[in-house]
């Protein structure tokens, strides 16, 4: 597992709740995926029981983050085309619900 200090994350919101980073995971992106807790996106581990708003745009990745003690965070990774394409496709495989 990678820890979210050694990794190329952009912070593009903090101290969120979860609805409010939703509604931003989903306005800055074109598409948008729920998915499962335990969930890993770039060896990054998806922490919760609620299902994760993870959303793409162009090359970019958005999805929220739960730093125990710190709170919630909208993480965005630049310029991961390949890993989107990869990504979307596991999603589908996996039926996970799409929200836009």
């Amino acid at each position: 597992m990678v820890c979210i200090k050694n990794t190329n994350c952009i912070i593009i919101g903090n101290e969120m709740t979860l609805s409010d980073c939703k509604k931003l995971i989903t306005d800055v992106s074109d598409e948008v995926y729920l998915i499962p807790g335990g969930y890993q996106i770039k060896g990054i581990m998806l922490k919760g029981s609620r299902p994760f708003p993870v959303g793409f745009s162009g090359g970019n990745l958005f999805f929220q983050y739960v730093k125990p003690c710190f709170g919630i965070f909208a993480l965005q990774i630049e310029n991961c085309h390949k890993d989107i394409t990869l990504l979307r496709e596991d999603f589908i495989q996996n039926n996970f619900e799409k929200i836009k």
